[in-house]
């Protein structure tokens, strides 16, 4: 049983990282399709049709759910935070540099961790909030914010702060639900629900997508991109993250978003790096580590017990060895 348990954090660390690290990409992804002319509701849009009809026939052909109207509800609440969240971020970004808004954004860990701990009743682990606070203090390095502060050109406009700061409260909320809500169905299936509620949102936003105001056939390419890798690809994963850790281990592998996004950004648009952004990157994945050091000593304890208390023999282990 704790092999099986040990098997499902694994699972669950992996899927987490490779959401943030989707999200990362993600954003130099964007930049490139932005960069064709197209406009940002229309490329959102784009985004999630795409994605509605990747998860919807799969939905249908493989799962075919038998789920309550309510359930259904619930799931596209919650991924209506997630869409929420994105357009925080990119409204916070046309008032502030892309830089703030960041920082300001990963805010999200600590809220994740505290919303976990208050609901759970739970006090998070030393190494939850130390990583958590090194997250903090890498994201301020990584995202170019502590370069803007010691050049002097740091400005915070208030209407950019109040978006940067609804979409880290946001986003630690979808975190955290995403783990609480409808658990018991496929993450195919919740994924479906929560990016048809992106479209939902988005085509509100954007009509004018449907009637000759976007060149879809353009888009394609770049609406295809942006939802294998902004919504299937983070939104399966993080269903399969969040139902196996606490979210505020969750939030901090995610963070994975940043570094990825910086080397993402150097080597595909050729951004510079400076040495603090290089800083805050290694800050960032250290606290990842840190985090994950009390797993990595439970595995190891399980991997070094006496063989017959991982196989079939368990029954005849004395309370020592295990």
């Amino acid at each position: 049983m704790a092999a099986g348990k040990a098997k499902a954090s694994v699972v669950g660390i992996a899927a987490a990282l490779v959401a943030g690290c989707a999200y990362g990409i993600g954003g130099t992804v964007s930049q490139i399709v932005k960069s064709q002319g197209f406009d940002l509701n229309h490329i959102v849009v784009g985004q999630f049709l795409a994605a509605t009809l990747v998860m919807g026939a799969l939905v249908l052909i493989k799962y075919r759910p038998h789920m309550r109207v309510l359930d259904a509800i619930k799931l596209m609440l919650v991924g209506a935070m997630s869409v929420s969240s994105s357009y925080f971020y990119y409204y916070a970004i046309d008032l502030m540099t892309v830089g703030s808004a960041v920082a300001i954004q990963f805010q999200y860990v600590w809220i994740v961790v505290l919303i976990s701990s208050i609901v759970d009743r739970k006090k998070p682990s030393v190494w939850v909030v130390l990583s958590a606070v090194m997250i903090i203090a890498g994201s301020i390095l990584a995202s170019g914010v502590a370069d803007e502060m010691l050049g002097g050109g740091l400005v915070l406009d208030p209407v950019g702060l109040i978006y940067a700061v609804a979409c880290a409260v946001v986003y630690g909320l979808f975190i955290f639900l995403n783990g609480k809500v409808v658990t018991d169905q496929p993450p195919v299936t919740r994924t479906f629900f929560m990016v048809l509620a992106g479209l939902i949102m988005a085509s509100a936003i954007a009509p004018d997508f449907y009637i000759g105001a976007c060149d879809v056939v353009s888009l394609i390419p770049g609406g295809v991109a942006m939802g294998l890798v902004m919504s299937v690809l983070p939104c399966v994963c993080l269903a399969i993250s969040a139902v196996r850790l606490p979210g505020g281990i969750v939030a901090i592998l995610t963070s994975a978003e940043l570094p990825m996004a910086v080397v993402s950004g150097a080597v595909i648009l050729g951004e510079s790096v400076t040495p603090l952004v290089a800083l805050g990157v290694v800050v960032i994945l250290l606290a990842i580590v840190l985090s994950e050091l009390p797993s990595l000593k439970t595995e190891r304890s399980i991997d070094e017990s006496p063989a017959s208390c991982r196989g079939e023999e368990f029954d005849h282990c004395d309370a020592e060895s295990l």
